[in-house]
């Protein structure tokens, strides 16, 4: 609206937001697939023992409505959002709190993400983090130096290893 040069009151940004808000999850699923090689790459991880969690943005009914879509929130131990404790990424609290709810340990945790936010919560968290090069992002990833970098998820196995083997976190 802004580009447009046009006012918008706080009535109209609530109801533009929650027509967008229904919208989206009457459609939630219409074009979202899993990133290739995403299933194999969680299974390989389960099967290594790791536990998993999302920390999102998005609003949690709106990332469970989504993931049941997809048939993936059962691989998942924990999956919050930002209403889920009332704080978004970078803040770390919510990354700490999904650790906590997924019964993980913050020394063993790993954050993978696609956008600023996602380095921004992990390092304010103290936890080592992997960028992917392929989803959202409106920075270039390489550009915020996560400590991994992959562009295909059947990377993601071995670059979790490498970051929790003892060596890599001096």
């Amino acid at each position: 609206m802004e580009l447009e040069g046009r006012a918008a009151s706080v009535e109209d940004i609530t109801r533009l937001t929650t027509d967008f808000i229904d919208y989206y999850a009457d459609h939630i699923a219409d074009a979202s697939r899993p990133f290739d090689g995403l299933e194999r790459a969680l299974d390989d991880l389960t099967a290594r023992g790791y536990r998993l969690a999302v920390c999102t943005n998005k609003l949690e009914w709106l990332s469970k409505r989504l993931l049941d879509a997809l048939q993936l929130s059962r691989r998942f131990a924990a999956i919050c959002g930002a209403d889920t404790f009332g704080v978004s990424k970078p803040d770390p609290a919510i990354l700490r709190q999904t650790i906590a709810r997924a019964g993980g340990d913050i020394a063993t945790t790993i954050m993978v993400g696609d956008a600023g936010p996602d380095i921004g919560v992990a390092r304010r968290a103290g936890v080592p983090v992997i960028g992917v090069t392929f989803g959202y992002t409106d920075v270039p990833i390489a550009d915020l130096k996560p400590d991994r970098l992959i562009t295909h998820m059947h990377d993601l196995p071995a670059a979790v290893e490498a970051l929790l083997t003892p060596s890599s976190l001096i």
